[in-house]
């Protein structure tokens, strides 16, 4: 007797009762999509630890480039916050995620305006810097913002591991390093206080203050956020895979 031989499709589908393929296919688009937004989000973190650096040369040293650097992320950051928001609330509506899914979506959407506001703060200071306003100040002074800077920067560092980890360790790290930014943001106070400033200066400086002190508070609501976050296909404390 002579037999048909089957298709590797037709075996799919006579072994799945011909129902399971556009399920499948749908659940590879779904993972697929996770996959992007993941990706999508570490650019964001990349971009703002990039933007910390330029901020320190804008503001330290009066490097317009520099300035110009953190300026000419603006558009990158709002088409990827477009482009993710849209990502995580098509899953929501069409998928019904639930479990470590549906965490890592919520999670998202809770840390976007986060990385937004911290790159709005960098490139406000690092704009306002590059006008060259160190050069009017104490040395003292000076130096208190690159520690505010240099420890912004490491708090950030800090809060991309945790979002690549997942540790909850390196959250109780990035509070406890908020705890020494804000002990900075109070020496500058004084320091800003018994200075012989200009008053348009000290003004500015007054701000410029409050501004550095809250890039550590968003890396603090970040990692809050995301300590114990399950990214798609990585268990929450599971390292990342080397580049």
């Amino acid at each position: 007797m002579n037999r048909m031989r089957l298709s590797g499709d037709d075996l799919f589908d006579r072994l799945m009762g011909g129902y399971s393929r556009p399920v499948v296919e749908l659940r590879t688009e779904y993972h697929r999509q996770l996959g992007e937004i993941d990706a999508a989000v570490m650019r964001m973190f990349t971009m703002v630890e990039e933007d910390i650096g330029a901020t320190a040369a804008a503001f330290l040293h009066g490097d317009e480039m520099a300035a110009a650097t953190v300026e000419g992320h603006d558009e990158v950051i709002e088409d990827l916050y477009a482009k993710i928001e849209d990502l995580v609330h098509a899953q929501l509506v069409r998928q019904a995620p639930v479990a470590g899914e549906l965490r890592f979506l919520l999670t998202v959407f809770r840390i976007l305006p986060e990385l937004t506001r911290t790159h709005a703060l960098a490139a406000d200071v690092s704009r306002r810097g590059a006008t060259g306003l160190a050069e009017e100040l104490p040395p003292r002074v000076v130096g208190l913002i690159g520690q505010h800077l240099d420890a912004a920067a490491r708090m950030w560092h800090q809060v991309t591991q945790v979002y690549l980890v997942g540790s909850g360790k390196i959250a109780d790290d990035t509070e406890d390093d908020d705890d020494a930014l804000d002990e900075l943001h109070a020496s500058l106070s004084a320091e800003l206080a018994a200075a012989d400033l200009r008053s348009p200066v000290l003004l500015e400086m007054g701000l410029i203050a409050r501004l550095l002190e809250r890039l550590g508070d968003h890396a603090v609501e970040v990692a809050r956020h995301i300590e114990a976050l399950e990214r798609p296909g990585r268990a929450p404390s599971q390292p990342a895979p080397a580049e």
